[in-house]
C-alpha cells in the first residue's frame, strides 16, 4: 500500500472518530441540559411555593392585627328592626341610613393611597298598633318574612363592605412597606429548606432577595456565601397579589455545584462512551502500526532479495566463468593455470556456501530450532585468537588492530562456536565499513559480575536515527545508490540473538563519520 493511501486512511479515520466523539458528547450534553431544565422547573415551583407562603404569613399577621384593633364601627347597632313586643302603638322608630365612599389614588412616587368614609343619617317614622285579638293574627305573615330576609341581607352586605374596606386598607398599607420589613430572613430560610427537602432537592444553594428600584439592583439580604457574579439564577417575583402594579422584588436562588451534579448524573453514559472510544482509537492505532510495520518489512524483504540475488549471482558467475575456461581448448591448460582456476572455483563455492548458510541460520533462528552446545570456556582467549586472525587482514589495508585484555575473571558458560562467530561478525563490519586505514581497538574488562568486550573502530559510523534499528532482521543502513558493501542485513541480527541466548546484552554507540563502538556484556561463570 502506498504511503499516500495510508495517510488518507489515517486522516479519514481520524475525522470519523472526531465526529463520533463530537456526536456522543453532544448527546450527553443534551441529556445533562434536559435534566437541568427539569431541575429548574422544580426549583421554580419551590420558589413560587415559598413566595405564596410568605404572603400567607403576612396575611395571617394582618388578620391578627385587625382582630386585635379595639376601635371599629358598630354598624349593627343602627340597623333597622321591628319589635312588636316592645314598641307600642304610636311609638317612633328610628332607621339609620349608611352611605359608603371609597377612593384610591396614586402618589407621584408610585405608592397607592386609599381612603374610605361611612356616613349615617336618621329617619323616624311612627308605628300604630292595633289592638287585635291574638287569635285573629295570622300564624305566618309572608310579607313580614320577606322584609326580615331583606334586612338580613342588608346587614351582611354592610358587614362585608366594612371588612373589605378595612382589609384593603391593611393591604395597601403593607404593600407600601419596604420589602425588608415584610420578610423575615430566618423564616425565608426555613421555607426554602422545607420546600427543597419536600421536593427531594439536596444540593447546596445560595439565595438572595433583590429589589430593583428605578432599575438599579439592590440586595436586600442574602445567604452567607452568596456571590452576585453568577450569570444564571432561578427566580420568582414576591408579593404578586399586592393591589396595583407589580413591585420589582424577586427571590433568587442558584446552586454552585449544579452543573457538575448533572454531568455526574450522566456519567453512566460518559464512561462507557470514553471506554469504547479509547478501544476504537487503540485498535485503529495498532492497525496503523501494523500497516507501517508490514510496509517496512516488505521494503526490507525486497532489499534482502535484491542483495541476496547480487551476493549469490557474483560467485555463481565467477564459478561459471572459471569452468568455461577449463573447458575451453583455446586456453592453455597448464598445471599452474588449472590450479589457479580451481582455486577460484573453490573460494567462490565456499563464499556461496557461507551466504546460503547465513540465510539458513536465520531461518533456524526464526523457527526456534537453533541448538547450541553450552560449556565453560575462556572468553578472553577466544577474543585473543580472533584478533590474531584479523591482524593480517587489517595490516594488509595499512590499518592497525589493538587488544587490551584487562579482564581478570573471563570464564563464561556458553557456545564456543557462536561466540566466535559473533566476534568475527563485529570485526568484519569494522573492516568493511571503513573510510580510511582501519584502526580497531578491542578491550576486555570485568564489570558488575560480567565480562565486557568492547570493539571500537574509526569507520563511517551510524546516524542516531538508525542506531535503534541495526539489530533488526534484514535491516541495512540506507546509503542511497551507493552499494560498495554487500550484505543481507543479517549479521548484527545474528549477533543480537546469540548474545541474548547467553543472557547478555549488546549496545551500540556511534557518531556519523567518527566511528562505532559495540559493547557486549556476558555473565561470568561462578
Amino acid at each position: 500500500m502506498a504511503k499516500s493511501k495510508i495517510y488518507l486512511l489515517i486522516i479519514g479515520m481520524s475525522i470519523v472518530l472526531a465526529l463520533l466523539i463530537f456526536v456522543q458528547m453532544n448527546i450527553i450534553n443534551n441529556a445533562a441540559d434536559l435534566r437541568e431544565e427539569q431541575f429548574g422547573q422544580m426549583v421554580r415551583r419551590c420558589l413560587m411555593r415559598v413566595a405564596t407562603r410568605l404572603e400567607q404569613e403576612e396575611t395571617k399577621e394582618m388578620l391578627i392585627a385587625s382582630q386585635s384593633q379595639q376601635s371599629h364601627p358598630n354598624v349593627t347597632a343602627g340597623l333597622p328592626f321591628n319589635d312588636n313586643d316592645n314598641a307600642a302603638s304610636g311609638d317612633v322608630v328610628s332607621r339609620k341610613q349608611i352611605n359608603f365612599s371609597f377612593n384610591i389614588v396614586q402618589d407621584p412616587d408610585g405608592a397607592l393611597r386609599a381612603s374610605a368614609s361611612v356616613q349615617e343619617s336618621d329617619t323616624s317614622f311612627s308605628i300604630e298598633r292595633q289592638n287585635e285579638s291574638i287569635h285573629s293574627k295570622p300564624l305566618f305573615d309572608e310579607q313580614t318574612a320577606l322584609n326580615d330576609l331583606e334586612e338580613g341581607k342588608f346587614l351582611q352586605s354592610i358587614h362585608n363592605r366594612d371588612r373589605f374596606t378595612r382589609n384593603l386598607q391593611y393591604q395597601l398599607m403593607l404593600a407600601n412597606r419596604p420589602i425588608e420589613q415584610r420578610i423575615d430572613n430566618d423564616l425565608l430560610h426555613i421555607f426554602l429548606e422545607d420546600e427543597f427537602k419536600s421536593h427531594g432537592i439536596t444540593l447546596d444553594y445560595e439565595y438572595a432577595v433583590k429589589s430593583y428600584p428605578k432599575g438599579d439592583e439592590k440586595i436586600i439580604f442574602s445567604s452567607k456565601n452568596y456571590k452576585n457574579t453568577r450569570k444564571f439564577e432561578h427566580q420568582t417575583p414576591l408579593f404578586t397579589n399586592d393591589p396595583g402594579s407589580l413591585k420589582p422584588n424577586y427571590l433568587k436562588v442558584y446552586f454552585p455545584e449544579s452543573r457538575k451534579h448533572f454531568l455526574k448524573s450522566t456519567s453512566f453514559m460518559v464512561y462507557p462512551t470514553l471506554l469504547l472510544v479509547t478501544f476504537i482509537i487503540g485498535i485503529f492505532a495498532y492497525t496503523i502500526v501494523i500497516i507501517f510495520r508490514q510496509k517496512k518489512l516488505s521494503s526490507i524483504k525486497n532489499d534482502f532479495i535484491n542483495n541476496m540475488t547480487h551476493e549469490l549471482k557474483t560467485p555463481i558467475s565467477t564459478i561459471s566463468l572459471a569452468s568455461q575456461m577449463l573447458r575451453d581448448n583455446s586456453v592453455n591448460n597448464t598445471a599452474t593455470a588449472v590450479e589457479r582456476v580451481s582455486g577460484v572455483i573453490f573460494d567462490e563455492s565456499k563464499r556461496l556456501s557461507m551466504q546460503v548458510e547465513k540465510v539458513l541460520q536465520m531461518a533456524v533462528f526464526n523457527e526456534g530450532r537453533l541448538k547450541m552446545k553450552f560449556k565453560n570456556f575462556d572468553l578472553q582467549e577466544v577474543v585473543s585468537t580472533v584478533v590474531q586472525n584479523f591482524e593480517i587482514r587489517v595490516q594488509s589495508l595499512q590499518g592497525k588492530i589493538t587488544l587490551q585484555a584487562n579482564a581478570t575473571n573471563h570464564t563464561i558458560y556458553g557456545d564456543h562456536v557462536h561466540i566466535t562467530n559473533v566476534l568475527f561478525n563485529l570485526l568484519d563490519n569494522a573492516v568493511k565499513y571503513r573510510k580510511e586505514e582501519p584502526e580497531i581497538i578491542v578491550k576486555t574488562e570485568n564489570s558488575k559480575g560480567t565480562i565486557e568486550v568492547v570493539i571500537e573502530d574509526n569507520g563511517i559510523g551510524i546516524a542516531r536515527e538508525h542506531q535503534k534499528h541495526v539489530f533488526e532482521r534484514f535491516y541495512r543502513v540506507p546509503t542511497g545508490n551507493v552499494h560498495n558493501v554487500k550484505g543481507f542485513g543479517l549479521g548484527l541480527h545474528y549477533v543480537y540473538k546469540i548474545i541474548e541466548a547467553h543472557k547478555g546484552t549488546i549496545k551500540v554507540e556511534s557518531a556519523l563519520n567518527k566511528g562505532t563502538k559495540f559493547i557486549i556484556n556476558i555473565p561470568i561463570k561462578n
